[in-house]
């Protein structure tokens, strides 16, 4: 076979293939937030509403508690402040495959807060059981009383699990996690360290971003494509 027809059936598909890589890339723009979502207020009071595509990124923002993720004086298993954090239901049932979600919370941008930031994920949504009288909720498990969620994972920064760290926290934290398309819950609070004793509420500011977890079938033609054009490159540099 001809190799420059060779060359140039590599570089079409390589071309082809970077085509389609760059189009999953692409921002698809239909992430939504809405504030206290109608239809979510009779078990967990939710804040926050987040519906997020397969390439998307959400911004938004609020004011928590200082010690609302995890208060010291707490009983284990319910140190959280059910009603001073804040809760977002995060719609990813649009998803077309799994997604790297990417977590980033960090204190406000307004320069009052002095929020050091914590959070926990949970899949599932709580629309049964009531918050109005469980005040209180496990940051690090499992919630015993909202039954139709399932704890996942969290981070606590300068108060630790237990609130009661001396540590040296930050303003900033981020996390990412591989999800599959559903329905998860967040939420959002303040871990201080125990000796800065710091009190009242704090702002917060969350961005949200989802993108395709890479298809290794994909990756291998990307990555072949790629082959062919520097192939061809050569060919035609060295004629």
């Amino acid at each position: 076979m001809n190799p420059l027809i060779t060359s140039k059936r590599s570089v079409g598909l390589g071309l082809a293939v970077l085509g389609l890589w760059l189009a999953g890339a692409a921002p698809s723009h239909a992430a939504t937030v809405t504030e206290n979502p109608a239809g979510h207020q009779s078990g967990l009071t939710y804040e926050f509403e987040v519906v997020m595509g397969d390439v998307d990124l959400a911004h938004y923002h609020g004011s928590v508690g200082a010690k609302s993720w995890a208060e010291p004086g707490n009983p284990a298993g319910a140190k959280g402040w059910t009603h001073t954090s804040n809760w977002t239901l995060l719609d990813l049932t649009g998803l077309s495959g799994p997604t790297t979600l990417t977590l980033e919370l960090e204190r406000g941008h307004g320069g009052a807060s002095q929020l050091f930031p914590a959070f926990s994920l949970f899949s599932g949504v709580e629309d049964v059981n009531s918050d109005a009288s469980n005040h209180t909720w496990n940051n690090t498990g499992n919630i015993s009383w909202a039954t139709n969620l399932t704890y996942i994972d969290h981070l606590a920064n300068a108060g630790g699990p237990n609130g009661t760290d001396s540590g040296t926290g930050v303003d900033a934290v981020s996390k990412q996690w591989v999800l599959n398309p559903g329905l998860y819950t967040l939420n959002y609070g303040g871990n201080p360290s125990f000796a800065l004793g710091q009190t009242g509420l704090h702002d917060w500011a969350a961005s949200l971003s989802t993108s395709p977890v890479p298809v290794p079938a994909a990756a291998y033609l990307f990555g072949t494509g790629l082959i062919g054009l520097a192939s061809f490159a050569r060919r035609k540099f060295s004629s």
